[in-house]
Formats: C-alpha cells, sequence, structure tokens
C-alpha cells in the first residue's frame, strides 16, 4: 500500500475514534443532565433521554465541523464518492428520530422538511465537488438561498417539538447542513469556521463592537429604531444570553454571510479594492435580509443591520475567523436585548 494512502487511513481511522469518544462522551453527559433534571422535576425520564441526546448529538455535529482534521475527512469521502457526498448528511437526521420516536412526536412532514433542507443545497453544490473553480456560480447563491429563505420564512418551526416548539435545535442543525454543504461539498477554503477565541480575536472584536456603538447607537435613536432603557442585569444574566445569542443566532448568520458570502465575493469580485467591495456587497445583503422583521419592509432594521454588517465583516476580514466576527454580532444584539 503506498504510504501516502497508509497515512490518510491511519489519520482517519484516529478522527473515527476521536468522533466515537466524543459521541460516547456526549451521551454520557446528556445521561447526568437527565439525572439532575429528573432529580428536581417529575418528567417522563424516557422522553428527557430523548430530549438531552438528541441535543447532545446536534451539538457535536454543530461543533465537529470546526475540527480541521475532520473536515479533510469528510472531504476525502466526499470527492471519492459522490453518493457518499450526498449520503453523509442525512446522518444528521438521526438526533430527530431520537427525539421524535423517544417523545411521540414524529411527523412525516417534520421529516420531508428536514430530508429537503439537506437535499436540496448539497445537490446543489455536488457538481463542484471536486474543485477547481473558487469563484462564486449561480448554484453556490442558490445553495445559499435554500439554506437562509426557510429559516427566514420559519418552514422549520414545528419539528422538535417537545416539551415545546424548541428554536435552539434549528440554528445548530441549520449550521450544521451550511457547513458540511460549503466546507465538505464544495471544498470552500477561508470559511474561519472556528468556535473558540484567540486573543487577536477577542480584540478585534471588542474594537468593533465599540466602533458601531459610537455610530449606531445615534443613528438608531435618530431612525427611531432603538430607545435606550436603564435596566440592571446581572454578570451571570448577560454571560449567558451573550453565550447563546452567540451560539443560535450569531454564529449561523456569520458564517453564512461573512464566512460564506463575503468569502465568496472576494474570490468573485474583479476591482481594485476585493475586500472593501465584497465588505460592502455583503453588508447590503445582510441588511436586505432583515426586512422580513414587522413592519414589513422594515427599512430600519435594514439600514441597522446593514451598517451593522460592515463592522462585522470588518472583524471577519481582519481575523479570517467566523469566531470573532461572531463574537461582535452577539456582543451588539445582546446589549441591544437589555439597553436598547
Amino acid at each position: 500500500m503506498p504510504a501516502g494512502r497508509e497515512l490518510a487511513r491511519d489519520e482517519t481511522m484516529r478522527l473515527v475514534k476521536q468522533v466515537a469518544l466524543v459521541v460516547v462522551g456526549s451521551a454520557a453527559c446528556a445521561a447526568l443532565a437527565e439525572g439532575i433534571v429528573l432529580a428536581e422535576v417529575r418528567l417522563n425520564p424516557w422522553r428527557v433521554a430523548a430530549l438531552l441526546e438528541s441535543f447532545a448529538l446536534v451539538l457535536v455535529g454543530f461543533t465537529a465541523l470546526s475540527h480541521p482534521g475532520f473536515v479533510r475527512t469528510l472531504r476525502h469521502w466526499a470527492a471519492h464518492s459522490a453518493l457518499a457526498a450526498f449520503a453523509i448528511p442525512f446522518l444528521l437526521l438521526i438526533p430527530y428520530f431520537i427525539l421524535a420516536l423517544g417523545t411521540r412526536t414524529f411527523s412525516w412532514l417534520a421529516l420531508a422538511k428536514l430530508s429537503a433542507y439537506i437535499a436540496v443545497p448539497t445537490v446543489l453544490l455536488l457538481p463542484d465537488r471536486l474543485g477547481g473553480r473558487e469563484s462564486a456560480g449561480w448554484r453556490d447563491f442558490a445553495a445559499m438561498a435554500s439554506l437562509a429563505v426557510p429559516v427566514a420564512a420559519g418552514w422549520l418551526s414545528g419539528i422538535w417539538i417537545w416539551p415545546q416548539d424548541l428554536y435552539v435545535f434549528r440554528p445548530l442543525f441549520c449550521v450544521s447542513i451550511g457547513g458540511y454543504g460549503f466546507l465538505v461539498v464544495r471544498n470552500l477554503q477561508g470559511v474561519g469556521y472556528r468556535l473558540w477565541f484567540r486573543k487577536a480575536d477577542l480584540v478585534d472584536a471588542a474594537a468593533n463592537y465599540v466602533a458601531f456603538a459610537i455610530i449606531a447607537i445615534p443613528l438608531g435613536m435618530a431612525l427611531q429604531f432603538i430607545h435606550p432603557h436603564a435596566q440592571r442585569v446581572s454578570p451571570w444574566t448577560f454571560c449567558l444570553t451573550l453565550l447563546g445569542t452567540y451560539l443560535t443566532v450569531a454564529v449561523p448568520e456569520e458564517l453564512l454571510f461573512r464566512g460564506v458570502l463575503q468569502n465568496f465575493l472576494t474570490k468573485t469580485i474583479h476591482s481594485t479594492h476585493v475586500k472593501r467591495d465584497a465588505l460592502l456587497v455583503a453588508s447590503v445583503i445582510f441588511g436586505l435580509s432583515h426586512l422580513h422583521h414587522a413592519p414589513v419592509p422594515n427599512w430600519r432594521y435594514g439600514i441597522m443591520a446593514t451598517v451593522a454588517g460592515l463592522f462585522y465583516g470588518n472583524t471577519f476580514n481582519s481575523r479570517r475567523r467566523v469566531s470573532a466576527s461572531a463574537l461582535t454580532h452577539a456582543l451588539v444584539d445582546t446589549t441591544w436585548h437589555f439597553w436598547f
């Protein structure tokens, strides 16, 4: 066996073992969490187990794609088989089956929605799975739309519904599908999908947050979009809200608009100031994507989101990491939530 192929096989086996350990560890943590919950609240233990195990698996998919070695292995499998490239993301249906069957909330319509959400962007990106073209084509933009529109339209609601409609599953699932499509199938370079921070990420994120606030607060007040109010918030509450916003709002939007769209535009636009022009275009599109908020069209929201996109995109340009721009994004949204 050639040395290169043997090394690739060894790396794959090591990664498979690591993923297996992560899955087992997540399952054990979910079991521990179940014990804690059941000690405090009287609930059906099987349903609680299904909920927590399902969430643990979705979280594994969400975080695993930030591991370069895991992405390389998936790319290797996808490059060698179009069938494998198409089939792999359907493994993300397993958490739904666990939750839906364990809580007796299974729905064929919900399964069809999830399957379509997986299949459409994957099929659109499959023709480019072997690489060779860095600039964006119509299939890339169609795939981005197929990821964003169902979320904005609320088509993915009513799927994870025990004990109520659980929002947190949707962004984690969507990031996993979008990340797989562009990182693995499309083999897009420079996405910068990372969830942890370096010191420079924190500095750039904070600097762009402050710069945005200096402009956005008077602008938002002039547009009557924000209304400052005093509110006492404990550091613990602020940090928990910041973390939740980071994972469920900022990371999904930054992956799509900065890691994918702005990244693609820098490879597609031909101008003297490519990064600047890509930043401007991505920010305007980001602003337009917020017009659907009530009252429709919410032009105030669109203007503010466009300005915010400039600073989120600037953070991404500086660090080339979704974690950095997502932190700026989360800081802005959390501040708005509590004090504006």
